[in-house]
């Protein structure tokens, strides 16, 4: 695969190790959990894939601030503001909430990071890429707006590069699964099989908005690839598999269950997994797994990473 010109901070490639006891039960299926908690970045997941594509398409442009937008402990705002910092680029950050009553998580490290944190309310955040737009629009640098969670034909990039990466470690996988918060992950799994030929299955479990939502925006974001890149690649809407009804009781909140996911899988196998994407995934995977809904022998969970989102939620533990 020929890649657009890119960074390479990404700790690559990331290990992909057997669950030992988490999914016991499920002696038909091997099981297989790929650690893109490990990429670099100060444990930033996936989201290290996606600006590899996304900072350098931003230094190509000469930019001097990069602005992007999330919830108030979004990993993907944080994971941006550091790896910018690191290339010698300014951050402003629209944060979805209002000021913490204790200063922990991602929020901690972009205070300690002395970021620019834009805080809007819920409203106002149905209206993030104009104010994205806006802001940089007045900025006195070049600024390079990166959308929410770095999902676009850009950022899709990341994970084509992980697809491949992936069939060259475990060549006989049969179904990758994987969380969807803005469908950047998804959307390049399902290029990267495009681009290959492959036939590997590509499962999501959506941790907010709902199924039909994530198919559209996927489906769209593909639809721009495709132009930009001048690919000529088909593929139908029911290629784009999304297990709903795992949100919960919404974006960036847990409950018992959520909380219970976690505890499981760091006292089975020593193991972090964040509560806003990796809990609700595994949840949904593990649910339609014992009803016999995942196809396939040779099963493999990505980690998309996000450790420092458990902290605020230390009262379920």
């Amino acid at each position: 695969m020929k890649y657009p010109e890119h960074f390479n901070k990404a700790y690559l490639p990331t290990p992909i190790i057997q669950f030992n006891k988490f999914f016991n039960s499920q002696t038909e299926h091997n099981i297989w959990l790929k650690r893109d908690d490990l990429t670099g970045i100060e444990l930033s997941g996936n989201k290290v894939r996606k600006l590899d594509f996304l900072l350098k398409d931003a230094q190509q442009a000469e930019a001097k601030r990069v602005i992007t937008c999330g919830g108030l402990q979004s990993n993907h705002c944080r994971s941006t503001a550091f790896y910018a910092t690191q290339l010698g680029m300014k951050t402003t950050l629209v944060l979805r909430g209002t000021k913490p009553e204790r200063t922990e998580g991602n929020f901690l490290l972009n205070r300690i990071l002395d970021v620019d944190i834009r805080l809007v309310t819920p409203e106002e955040y149905k209206q993030v890429d104009s104010i994205m737009a806006d802001l940089a629009a007045q900025s006195d640098e070049t600024a390079y707006v990166i959308p929410e969670g770095g999902s676009n034909e850009v950022g899709a990039w990341g994970y084509i590069k992980a697809f491949d990466e992936l069939m060259e470690q475990k060549p006989d996988t049969d179904t990758i699964v994987v969380a969807t918060g803005s469908g950047g992950s998804q959307t390049g799994l399902l290029l990267g099989k495009l681009l290959s030929g492959s036939d590997v299955n590509i499962v999501s479990v959506n941790v907010c908005d709902d199924a039909d939502y994530f198919v559209r925006k996927i489906d769209a974001t593909m639809r721009v690839f495709c132009k930009r890149y001048d690919k000529n690649l088909n593929w139908d809407k029911n290629d784009i598999q999304v297990i709903d009804g795992f949100v919960g009781e919404g974006y960036g909140l847990i409950s018992s269950r959520e909380a219970e996911v976690i505890r499981r899988l760091a006292q089975s196998e020593g193991i972090i997994i964040d509560p806003v994407y990796g809990a609700k995934a595994l949840a949904g995977f593990e649910q339609h797994l014992k009803q016999g809904q995942i196809s396939g022998k040779e099963i493999v969970f990505i980690h998309t990473g996000g450790i420092f989102g458990v902290f605020p939620y230390a009262e379920y533990f």
